[in-house]
């Protein structure tokens, strides 16, 4: 009986055990059924051979829209899109029963929407079966947000590219800087060189413009309404010069309207802003050339008088003392007319009608003089020049003011002195020359050269020293137009301009000009007062705004024997012709003048004689195109200012042609 008490005993003891033991598994099973059931996340449990769901819970039904019946009929094949189908089995076939895994993938709703989730799964046994259980996050919207940011990110690449400007962004947080590859390109920094330190950046900014730069940089990052900044400034390349940019860049904020970045470009405008400067000069010079030839009509209203008065003096004053004072004033006026039409040339440009036979070894010595006259002392003019030099047919003045052009630049060239040699000499050249030279062609040339001991010039800039504007001189100290201006003169001439030079060897400039062996330059000398063509008492209508130029050309007129009328406006001179029609010979008259201009009163003229002689004189277009303008009534133009020699040849030519 003793003995079995203690086995009944021990079979209650076993007996409440395995009831506790139950009762636990119980209480851990319905534990571990309340976790799966209650996880917001959808999570299942499949079958590792045959992929059957065996259970899942309440979130996945809820998140994929199946039943549980539903899902215990299916297998995960069947939440796949059927492309990914074979990856999956594939993917599967490859993992271990008691691997832990993390993949992501796509996923079909019952909807047939996809959704991107992240898979969480490790092995288990479920029912005595080998099964896995999973986790399944949705990160669709995650996704779609990366996504989004690759796209962005690519085609900020992609511009970054494109566009030839230095693409950058800039990372508040970390204080880098990322550079594009424009960057690269546009200063010439190879990518190893360059740091993402925003010092690095600041360091090659001018130092004049950093400060400027810098502050109003952190004023566009420190105001939350900013957005957008930019500035002008100066930027060092890799090769020591400074590019002009533009740099601009937009400000990202947070919520808080605190700056947490900023991407932005700078833009190279140095060639710009050289294209902007150069018309603004060309503005300018537009500007000073309507001056120049309202300053030039008057200078030669002012010259008219005295060259007029020269012949008449010589007639008053027959003694040779007198006579040298005659020729220097003579010579002054001319010099002053001469000076007017090289404003002209400067103001209005090029013209090449006035063409003539010129011994050029005279304008050579003359400018020889001025610069012994007026260039420093340390400065040695020295000329050398051939015998029996060829004639060249051309503009006197012109050319004079092509050789000046180089001596003055020659002079600017030795700041410290040295020695400027002017030469003149016979060439002529052949085709094998002309092979070595584009502009040059077989001929006879006179060789005009302008030699200076100065500092030289580059190889780099010699193709471009007769760009107009081009200069190399400080800033107000040259104007980019002495060698532009002689070059087109000497282009005008059919002619072309050579240059020799070596830095720190000095320059030479050989202007070559078409010459002709067998032409003679005109005789300089005045012919004698009494070689002067003489009028038969014919009566001229002189009419003029300027009291001076009536008095003298009367003076002069009625000297060689004409009878003369004047007038001070166009408006009296048709009242006065109308009233002498019968008398009148020729009728001289000014183009610029008040009430009524010159073509006005040719016009008018014309009406009441169509038949009219008429002489058009102006000191603002010496090339004959306003009187062109006036009609066929016009038999001949005078540039003023006019020697008294010109008008009674002209009104000798127009009177008896």
């Amino acid at each position: 009986m003793a003995g079995s008490s203690f086995e009944n005993a021990e079979i209650a003891t076993l007996t409440a055990e395995c009831e506790r033991l139950r009762a636990t598994l119980r209480t851990s099973e319905e534990q571990q059924r309340i976790l799966f059931d209650s996880n917001p996340l959808p999570v299942w449990v499949y079958d590792t051979e045959s992929l059957a769901f065996l259970a899942v819970n309440e979130s996945a039904i809820r998140h994929y829209g199946y039943s549980r019946a539903e899902f215990l009929g299916m297998t995960i094949r069947d939440i796949r899109p059927a492309r990914d189908v074979p990856v999956l089995e594939a993917h599967l076939s490859g993992i271990a029963q008691t691997h832990a895994a993390t993949e992501a993938w796509t996923h079909l709703k019952k909807d047939g929407a996809e959704i991107t989730v992240d898979i969480f799964s490790h092995g288990i046994v479920y029912t005595g079966r080998a099964a896995r259980l999973v986790v399944a996050v949705d990160i669709t919207t995650r996704a779609a947000a990366e996504e989004k940011l690759r796209n962005s990110e690519e085609r900020f690449q992609l511009v970054s590219r494109a566009t030839s400007d230095a693409v950058w962004d800039w990372d508040f947080q970390t204080n880098l800087l990322w550079w594009g590859d424009g960057f690269c390109a546009l200063f010439g920094y190879p990518r190893t060189d360059i740091s993402p330190e925003v010092s690095w950046w600041a360091e090659r900014i001018h130092p004049d413009d950093r400060d400027r730069v810098y502050n109003s940089l952190h004023r566009a990052i420190e105001e939350p309404a900013t957005i957008f900044w930019s500035e002008e400034y100066r930027y060092l390349r890799k090769d020591g010069a400074y590019a002009i940019v533009q740099d601009r860049g937009h400000v990202i904020r947070d919520a808080a309207g605190k700056g947490i970045r900023m991407v932005g470009g700078m833009t190279d405008i140095t060639e710009h802003k050289k294209l902007l400067n150069q018309y603004l000069r060309a503005q300018r010079m537009e500007s000073i050339g309507t001056l120049a030839g309202g300053i030039a009509h008057d200078l030669n209203n002012v010259l008219a008088p005295i060259l007029m008065s020269v012949d008449l003096l010589r007639i008053h004053m027959p003694d040779e003392g007198t006579h040298k004072l005659i020729n220097t004033v003579e010579q002054s006026a001319r010099r002053g007319a001469d000076l007017v039409r090289q404003v002209l040339t400067f103001a209005r440009g090029i013209d090449g009608s006035h063409r003539v036979a010129i011994q050029v070894e005279h304008l050579i010595k003359d400018v020889a003089r001025i610069a012994t006259e007026t260039f420093p002392r340390s400065i040695r003019t020295e000329i050398q020049a051939e015998k029996d030099l060829w004639v060249v047919t051309g503009d006197a003045t012109q050319l004079h003011q092509v050789i000046l052009n180089l001596v003055v630049n020659a002079r600017d060239a030795m700041p410290e002195g040295g020695t400027l040699t002017l030469t003149a000499e016979n060439i002529t050249i052949d085709a094998q020359y002309v092979a070595t030279s584009r502009a040059a062609k077989p001929g006879f040339y006179l060789c005009i050269g302008i030699a200076d001991t100065g500092c030289g010039i580059p190889q780099d800039e010699i193709d471009r020293i007769f760009e107009p504007f081009f200069t190399t001189k400080e800033v107000g100290k040259g104007t980019g137009l002495g060698l532009s201006t002689a070059h087109a003169i000497i282009e005008s001439h059919r002619g072309f301009i050579a240059v020799y030079s070596e830095p720190g060897q000095g320059s030479t400039f050989k202007v070559y000009v078409p010459a002709d062996p067998n032409l003679r330059a005109p005789a300089s000398a005045a012919p004698a007062v009494a070689d002067l063509p003489r009028g038969h008492g014919e009566t001229i209508l002189v009419i003029d705004d300027e009291t001076s130029i009536l008095t003298i050309t009367r003076q002069t007129l009625e000297a060689f024997g004409y009878q003369v009328i004047v007038a001070h406006d166009g408006a009296e001179a048709v009242a006065v012709y109308a009233q002498h029609r019968d008398t009148i010979a020729a009728v001289l008259t000014d183009m610029v003048m008040p009430i009524m201009d010159g073509p006005a009163t040719i016009s008018a003229l014309m009406r009441v004689n169509p038949h009219v002689l008429i002489i058009a004189a102006s000191g603002l277009n010496s090339n004959g195109r306003v009187a062109k303008a006036a009609g066929a009534g016009v038999k001949h133009f005078l540039p003023k200012p006019y020697t008294a020699e010109t008008l009674l040849i002209t009104l000798r030519d127009v009177l008896r042609p």
